[in-house]
């Protein structure tokens, strides 16, 4: 299948612009621990959190960090995408690659998952009005959206190798894909980078079918 293309071997750059434009085959660099890591690995991992129906036919994962302003920019066209698609499941990886603080961020938001408040943290965190400068601007925006932070710290510390791995499985994936910062999606079988509005990712998902129909065809 087109999808099972070990993404340490070869993967797709497309341009900031438009997808037709940038498209662009590469060889990546050798891979690291996982060699044959593939996108459905990478897409379907029960254990990262995500939004959108089971029987979607297109996945996207989404590499981010709270304190990136492109991932900021982003998140509301990401939120117009799944409204206006209904058939596009959206798995968050969590990389925060921007200090402590980001990674404070990403395991309240991570710990968020067992009071089924991911979403919202989630939510919040991007939603901020400006860059998380200190732990306790992280807590106050994730207790305005309205988290139980007692329960929040608590299952941040019951959790916490749950989180670990979590972080540690994203952080391996990024690196043997050849990642290079934040936000970056994994749209199916083919990589984008950077900040996208909702009509580059109605592209993105549009081209996603498009491969998905002529890997059918040709089998």
């Amino acid at each position: 299948m087109h999808n099972e293309i070990p993404i340490g071997r070869r993967r797709f750059l497309l341009g900031a612009s438009t997808l037709a434009a940038g498209a662009l085959l590469l060889q990546a660099g050798p891979a690291l621990s996982q060699e044959d890591l593939t996108p459905e690995q990478v897409l379907n991992d029960p254990d990262m959190p995500s939004i959108g129906p089971k029987d979607a036919d297109i996945t996207i994962a989404e590499f981010m960090d709270y304190n990136c302003p492109y991932c900021r920019k982003s998140h509301p066209e990401l939120k117009k995408l799944l409204k206006s698609d209904g058939k596009v499941r959206i798995v968050y990886k969590d990389w925060p690659v921007f200090g402590p603080v980001s990674e404070y961020a990403a395991r309240m938001a991570l710990a968020a998952k067992w009071q089924d408040g991911y979403e919202a943290a989630h939510d919040a965190l991007m939603t901020s009005p400006r860059r998380f400068q200190r732990d306790k601007e992280v807590r106050a925006a994730l207790q305005k959206a309205g988290l139980d932070m007692a329960r929040l710290d608590k299952d941040a510390k019951a959790h916490k190798a749950d989180i670990d791995r979590l972080l540690a499985r994203t952080g391996l994936q990024a690196e043997t894909i050849g990642l290079q910062g934040t936000p970056s999606w994994l749209v199916e079988s083919f990589i984008v980078f950077g900040g996208l509005d909702h009509e580059q990712l109605t592209e993105a998902v549009a081209e996603a079918r498009r491969r998905k129909k002529e890997g059918a065809a040709g089998k």
